[in-house]
């Protein structure tokens, strides 16, 4: 009768275990979801940050354009060469003010992002680590967080080099 006994017992604690392991494989696929809406939402942000790089480009070569039609302008018009390259100086420091505002600006708005990615990671670290004590082998693995920061920061740099590249007139090929 005591064998039949802890025959039943030992059933019933593997079916609860089995119940628990369901329940908190449930909750890490509800916390993985949410933390992959938090990554989709900082991939929009970037997308975001990106565009506006891009509209604060065209707006630096509009006024490049203007620029160097104000420069050929001052050249027919005035004979003197003197006056045209002190006033080629002048706008050549000012071009030249204006893109390094540009590439500050677009240094400060890729700085935010990253910020804003490692606040996201660290606080995502932090709910994790606080929340449940995870095994060895569970969890998100530390290279796959790894593997997602350098795809942000490759995306920043394939978008960003090209530009920095076309406002500088360097050609690699």
């Amino acid at each position: 009768m005591d064998t039949f006994i802890d025959k039943l017992a030992q059933k019933k604690n593997a079916q609860e275990m089995i119940r628990a392991n369901s329940a908190a494989e449930a909750a890490k696929m509800d916390q993985m979801q949410r933390q992959m809406k938090a990554y989709d939402e900082l991939m929009q942000e970037i997308r975001r940050v990106n565009i506006k790089t891009a509209e604060n480009v065209d707006n630096v070569r509009d006024v490049l354009s203007q620029c160097m039609e104000k420069l050929t302008a001052l050249e027919t018009e005035s004979g003197q060469a003197e006056d045209v390259e002190k006033q080629l100086a002048g706008i050549k420091s000012l071009l030249e003010e204006r893109i390094t505002q540009s590439e500050e600006f677009v240094h400060r708005e890729n700085v935010k992002v990253y910020r804003n990615v490692q606040a996201a990671f660290t606080e995502e670290l932090a709910k994790q680590n606080g929340q449940v004590k995870p095994e060895k082998g569970q969890g998100t693995p530390l290279w796959l967080s790894i593997v997602i920061l350098v795809g942000v920061v490759v995306d920043i740099a394939v978008t960003l080099v090209p530009l920095v590249l076309k406002m500088t007139n360097v050609k690699l090929f």
